[in-house]
């Protein structure tokens, strides 16, 4: 690297700006593990975190600080490809563990006390105290926090509230009332890590930065939308978070709409409009209507097969999961908008643990208004997001001879992040450190998705309301393609 460029990059490079202390509830949790112990790895690793900083767990498990910092190391090695053993003992320093009840004020009291002696000689401190809890605590660990006098005016502090927030209308008003009864609204920072995604961010980018993208994008040309998020990993050991959500809580109320909300939003001048103009696109969608809602949704749950060459259970099967079970594994939704260059087009929704692979993507098919001839097929528009990442554009060029016939022309580039690159976790981290609260939800965007959802969910919870079943490492039901060729579509 040239020594300008390099410059350059330092200069610009984010990173926390002043001491701060990060209280993680869930300490010894799923998501701690798999996410947020690398995210702080990798941010120690790039040079992000300023010399004066602690990492404080907070969970019912009975450990000591050795304990902890082993959890923490362990995860880090499991979950990070290769680890500098030098940065990673640095940080452990930083790491300390309180063994504490999320319904007791007397232990977040003592956990204010804890706070106070690692900070005593910081100053410019910001706090940090993120919910990786389930939503039926955020409710006791809000009111704590300020009985225990961890919140206290003289201190900036940050609530960052991993999703889901609540599991229905009414569970998300209860905790967004608990949480404003302590914390000004500003001061909580809902999260949804889609939306720290490089790749989903750059959903928006491409429309702002490319105008002939975004000339594309009306429903003048448009047929219709597909968004796709396959995984090919099953419930990770997650049965009792995710016998209780389901796929369609735990995928499409945020990620999904989001996604979508990111291809519709009008484009706006500042990134500090961004949440408003979400917000309003997201308002846009509703369900088409219907006699019936088995015609705007399908749900399915995994059998046992087989994924990357390996053997895997059926759902049924998992550890913690209910032989008779009904909870969705696999979802397709149709969804309109009422935004007037969206107005028409069709978007269709899926997501699915234990399919063939992973991968997410936005799959625009425009319209074919004449017959073009043999071997053509109607132009698309694919943004791979995860997975084979790239942008791909099908055209078709006429092949050689007198009658007209035609084969496929795609224009592809892959779409990699260049530049300051971070893990999700690692960047929203950040961004709560300094402030920036353009890329997390509000409160209103949660309660709408909520009123989509909410409805649907009742739907799929109806006994009669069926539950098609298909092998992991496939496609997902085969009910599904029968339930889009009924609307003239066929998956990409």
């Amino acid at each position: 690297m040239r020594v300008g460029v390099l410059c350059y990059a330092l200069r610009h490079m984010f990173a926390a700006p002043s001491p701060f202390s990060l209280v993680l509830f869930g300490a010894s949790g799923h998501l701690a593990q798999i996410k947020l112990y690398p995210a702080l790895y990798i941010l120690a690793l790039k040079k992000r975190l300023p010399e004066q900083y602690a990492i404080v767990g907070f969970s019912r498990s009975a450990m000591d600080d050795g304990a902890f910092r082993s959890l923490v190391a362990d995860a880090v090695h499991t979950h990070v490809p290769a680890v500098n053993e030098s940065v990673l003992t640095a940080m452990l320093e930083h790491v300390h563990y309180y063994k504490g009840e999320y319904d007791s004020p007397d232990d977040f009291t003592a956990l204010a006390k804890i706070l106070k002696n690692l900070e005593k000689r910081w100053s410019g401190i910001v706090r940090l105290m993120y919910f990786s809890v389930p939503p039926s605590v955020f409710s006791a660990v809000g009111k704590n926090l300020c009985k225990g006098g961890v919140h206290t005016p003289e201190i900036p502090l940050r609530c960052i509230v991993e999703k889901p927030v609540g599991n229905d209308q009414e569970s998300f008003q209860a905790i967004r009332d608990a949480l404003i009864g302590c914390f000004r609204e500003e001061e909580i920072y809902l999260l949804d890590h889609y939306l720290g995604k490089e790749a989903v961010r750059n959903i928006y980018y491409l429309r702002y930065a490319n105008p002939v993208v975004e000339t594309l994008l009306a429903n003048a040309l448009i047929h219709h939308v597909e968004i796709t998020s396959f995984e090919a990993a099953g419930i990770e050991g997650r049965a009792g978070y995710f016998e209780h959500a389901g796929t369609l809580r735990d995928m499409f109320q945020s990620h999904m709409l989001m996604v979508a909300s990111l291809l519709t939003m009008p484009l706006v001048e500042t990134e500090q409009s961004i949440p408003k103009s979400r917000f309003g696109a997201l308002k846009q969608f509703y369900l088409p209507p219907a006699k019936n809602l088995n015609t705007v949704i399908l749900q399915g749950q995994y059998d046992a097969g087989e994924v990357h060459s390996s053997t895997v259970p059926a759902y049924q099967e998992e550890e913690g999961v209910a032989t008779d079970s009904r909870t969705n594994t696999f979802i397709a939704l149709k969804l309109l908008s009422r935004a007037s260059r969206w107005q028409g087009v069709p978007f269709y929704l899926r997501s699915g643990k234990r399919l063939e692979k992973k991968e997410t993507r936005i799959s625009i098919q425009f319209q074919e208004p004449t017959e073009v001839g043999e071997g053509a097929n109607p132009n698309c528009l694919h943004i791979i997001l995860q997975g084979e990442a790239g942008m791909r554009l099908h055209l078709q060029t006429k092949m050689g001879g007198t009658n007209p016939s035609f084969r496929a022309l795609v224009l592809a580039d892959p779409l990699v992040c260049m530049g300051d690159c971070l893990p999700e976790h690692s960047l929203m981290i950040l961004e709560a450190i300094h402030g920036k609260r353009h890329w997390f939800l509000s409160f209103n965007e949660v309660q709408t998705a909520w009123h989509l959802i909410d409805p649907l969910q009742a739907h799929l919870d109806e006994p009669t309301t069926a539950l098609h079943h298909y092998p992991s490492g496939s496609k997902g039901p085969q009910e599904a393609d029968a339930w889009i060729t009924q609307q003239g579509v066929t998956w990409h």
